[in-house]
């Protein structure tokens, strides 16, 4: 067994890690050039290549990568409205925020949008709570608890505190009602193609999901149903984002559905 760029799996995380480099699992030019560098240091030919040779004196033990099969229903499908069909829409999911989001969240919350009323600061706080807002993630490394700008390609966008990070959310929310966001064409016709995503795709057991996403074609006009699928890459092969914020209001004492609209979300009380 050998490994070279290209290649991708467990066994290139388990080289990455005795690299001691970003451990992705995808062999390409990074971990060729730390291949590289490792078997000029220990007296072996430098060519980015793990063969037997320099597998051995690593002392890495490879396994053979598990295959997984991902579901094609909808490889290059584009459903006809904002609907995901196969999953129901629940409203009873259990919530537990973070401690981070209790603690340094929330304060920042109400500083940034003491102004605005309760639905505002509960769509915030579910976002922030779905990006995972917690220690060791990039939502919180980057003080952007909505992910506002961080991309599945590894671009980021990062804040100076974390109030900044809740005011882009606030500020986020608001160019999309006043239709000055070029995602949210509200009004206007909004086709998303269908995707393959790498990061659902790399980490399926935890997604719970196909990396190969439908499209949807839909009339913007500001439903969460519609909302959620430009919002969020996931949110498209399933309905968990949606049914998280319909059951957070719902624990907080307000009834909303798919069809309610962000704009009236945001001004109830």
């Amino acid at each position: 067994m050998i490994l070279k760029k290209g290649n991708k799996g467990s066994n290139v995380k388990l080289l990455q890690e005795f690299l001691k480099i970003k451990a992705d699992g995808d062999f390409g030019k990074g971990t060729e050039k730390a291949v590289k560098q490792w078997q000029k240091s220990n007296g072996l030919k430098a060519d980015g290549i793990v063969g037997r040779e320099t597998i051995k004196k690593m002392g890495l033990t490879l396994v053979e990568d598990e295959v997984v099969e991902f579901d094609e229903k909808y490889k290059g499908v584009t459903i006809q409205g904002s609907v995901f069909p196969d999953e129901p829409v629940k409203d009873n999911v259990k919530i537990s925020l973070s401690k981070e989001i209790e603690n340094e969240y929330f304060p920042a919350l109400d500083q940034a949008l003491e102004d605005q009323p309760k639905g505002f600061k509960l769509l915030c706080t579910i976002m922030a709570h779905k990006e995972g807002y917690k220690k060791g993630t990039r939502s919180y490394r980057t003080n952007n608890p909505g992910n506002i700008g961080n991309t599945d390609s590894g671009r980021n966008r990062s804040n100076s505190t974390l109030t900044d990070g809740v005011l882009l959310q606030k500020n986020y929310i608001l160019s999309i009602i006043n239709g000055t966001h070029k995602a949210y064409p509200m009004g206007k016709e909004k086709v998303i193609k269908p995707y393959f995503s790498k990061e659902i795709a790399r980490n399926s057991k935890t997604y719970g999901m196909s990396p190969f996403l439908p499209g949807y074609k839909f009339v913007f006009t500001g439903k969460l149903e519609q909302f959620v699928k430009i919002y969020s890459t996931g949110a498209r092969g399933g309905n968990s984002y949606l049914s998280m914020i319909i059951s957070y209001f719902k624990k907080n004492g307000i009834d909303i559905g798919p069809e309610s609209t962000i704009q009236d979300v945001i001004q109830m009380s």
